[in-house]
């Protein structure tokens, strides 16, 4: 029996206010892997004494132990909602010339996609962006799956312009509440997701967002879980007959934001303040 179903189990048997605290886990089940009981606290308009009371009420000895159970149905959702990392042709192609026929389909659509992306380019929402990377103090670049090609270009190539950039490791729950609680104001968070999103997601933009700093989220729907806790919001389409995503135009897009700021900071950006900048950058690729 996982932690909602124990909820769901004792609901019956709980007093108005473990009732009151059981509907705000239930609501945002994700939410609890990456906040602190201080925080839940908050949220419950509890004590956290009444709180440690709850947790034992439905068989956890503490919040960690609740906090725990709560992370490892995270973990069960993400798998449950993983998609396959490709699509299956309808129909089984064996001849050389009908293999390379579905090829060109391929060329013709990447082109196609190409073309309209480049042409209906907001790229008003590109200097956008590229000035909020400009302004924070620190970047933080959260990404799962094949995303993390594309967090990892932007990492390298932010950090050799002297910013101090971070990857946040999303399927890590420790990690990211490690930097969650760092995060404020003057930061910048970099969202970048594609389909299926990472279950947890809209929580972790929700806390990052609900502690001031500025979201930005590179995908390829408004619909994206991340977007409506986000300022700066950069589109482009990822899926292929083969593929759910294809990085050919992220990496485009991504390459136009670092090619704006390198314009914006000019030849002299080595002489900017690098006292916060990270001592391990990387060298040019």
């Amino acid at each position: 029996m996982d932690v909602i179903q124990r909820i769901h189990s004792l609901y019956p048997e709980m007093t108005k206010k473990q009732k009151s605290i059981a509907d705000c886990l239930l609501e945002s089940p994700e939410d609890i892997s990456y906040i602190t009981l201080t925080q839940l606290s908050q949220r419950t308009s509890s004590s956290e004494l009444t709180l440690l009371r709850f947790c034992q009420k439905i068989g956890y000895a503490n919040f960690l132990e609740l906090k725990t159970a709560f992370r490892e149905y995270t973990q069960n959702m993400v798998k449950m909602l993983s998609a396959p990392q490709y699509f299956v042709p309808d129909v089984t192609i064996t001849d050389i010339d009908g293999k390379s026929e579905f090829l060109r389909q391929i060329c013709r659509e990447e082109s196609e996609a190409s073309k309209e992306f480049f042409s209906s380019l907001d790229l008003i929402s590109i200097i956008s962006a590229a000035e909020a990377i400009r302004a924070s103090k620190r970047i933080f670049i959260c990404a799962h799956a094949i995303s993390h090609i594309l967090a990892e270009f932007l990492l390298a190539r932010l950090r050799l312009l002297y910013f101090d950039a971070h990857l946040i490791d999303i399927t890590d729950a420790n990690d990211t509440q490690e930097k969650l609680n760092q995060l404020t104001p003057e930061d910048l968070v970099i969202f970048i997701a594609f389909p299926k999103y990472y279950y947890p997601l809209g929580s972790i933009a929700k806390n990052a967002f609900s502690r001031g700093s500025t979201l930005m989220t590179i995908t390829d729907s408004p619909s994206s879980p991340t977007v409506q806790y986000s300022k700066h919001l950069l589109l482009c389409h990822t899926s292929t007959k083969v593929f759910y995503n294809s990085l050919t135009l992220p990496m485009a897009l991504a390459n136009l934001l670092l090619s704006y700021l390198v314009i914006d900071l000019g030849p002299d950006y080595r002489s900017r303040d690098l006292s916060n900048a990270p001592t391990n950058k990387p060298s040019e690729q």
